[in-house]
């Protein structure tokens, strides 16, 4: 039955292809990952993706041919189920008819998510949230990003673009996003845009942040301002608070909006920065109506860098 046979889950970030062979019970059979490279043009990253696919099929001894199909979580927002990658900022494309291309190479059907749908659906499936049927994953990275599933179904709205939690405006300050816009989540808490914001803070006198970072700017990371947090730094603290705020509000409102019965949080900047974490959960909690906390349960994700491609795969599996 194609409901129990192997399907190929692919990973595609903004610096690396991840491409596995996963069975029915979410268990990884093989695995291939490898940078994309300088070349970020779609026919360049098709190479790499059909690559690794291949790559993983070999690892896993598995014919093309008894594979059920092939899903792919992308850094970008769609257009709908129609595998077309309306903005991808890490690769730099706009309306890259991707799925499709994927499938012309590979010869199998084809389907293309968010990042996040994939991750979400992966922990939803066979991770932090098994056995919840509303949830909402949201993950700090590089970027900002969510993913959502209720009444055990992956919600993707009405364009492809449900639950991106990153590009939520939050502070009217005029800090640029990816995305094109300005003010968004992203742009202040995002590993990428944080990191930025901290090596302009560290060059204008924040002394303490340049010295951890041993006086290479290219060194600074979140991480930094955790350890100076924990030292009792004020200005450590001071911005701690006021992304906690940010971030602890964005969570309280889609918490109260949606009332799902999980939460479920990860990606670097969140496993780094464990007291970011908590501060926004305070938040989180004053914040978000009473009766919707009530029901929510909050986890940290289980399955590590796996959940996407395991993600993605499952939803390819479903599609046959």
């Amino acid at each position: 039955m194609k409901a129990n046979q192997p399907a190929i889950g692919i990973d595609l970030g903004g610096t690396n292809v991840r491409a596995a062979v996963v069975d029915a019970s979410g268990s990884v059979l093989s695995s291939y990952r490898q940078p994309l490279g300088a070349k970020r043009d779609p026919q360049s990253v098709l190479d790499l993706v059909c690559q690794a696919a291949h790559q993983a099929m070999a690892q896993a001894a598995t014919p093309a041919e008894e594979l059920v199909g092939v899903g792919i979580g992308v850094a970008a927002q769609l257009r709908g189920s129609s595998g077309m990658v309306a903005v991808a900022p890490n690769l730099g494309w706009r309306e890259v008819p991707f799925g499709a291309m994927v499938a012309k190479d590979l010869g199998r059907s084809v389907r293309v998510v968010n990042d996040l749908e994939a991750i979400c659906w992966g922990e939803v499936a066979f991770g932090a949230a098994h056995g919840f049927r509303d949830v909402l994953v949201v993950f700090v990275g590089t970027g900002v990003g969510g993913g959502l599933v209720l009444d055990g179904q992956l919600y993707q709205g009405a364009s492809g673009v449900a639950a991106e939690i990153g590009h939520v405006k939050v502070f009217p300050s005029g800090r640029n996003c990816g995305c094109g816009g300005t003010d968004c989540l992203e742009a202040y808490l995002g590993g990428a845009n944080l990191s930025r914001r901290l090596r302009e803070e560290a060059e204008a006198g924040w002394s303490e942040l340049m010295t951890l970072a041993k006086a290479d700017p290219a060194a600074i990371h979140p991480g930094l301002v955790e350890q100076l947090h924990a030292q009792g730094d004020p200005r450590a603290k001071q911005l701690w608070s006021e992304l906690a705020e940010l971030f602890g509000t964005v969570l309280a409102n889609s918490v109260t909006l949606l009332n799902p019965s999980a939460l479920v949080l990860g990606g670097t900047v969140l496993s780094g920065c464990p007291r970011l974490l908590d501060l926004s959960l305070v938040v989180l909690r004053r914040q978000a109506l009473a009766v919707a906390l009530e029901t929510l349960t909050i986890k940290p994700a289980s399955l590590g860098d796996t959940a996407g491609v395991i993600g993605a795969a499952d939803l390819a599996r479903k599609d046959n």
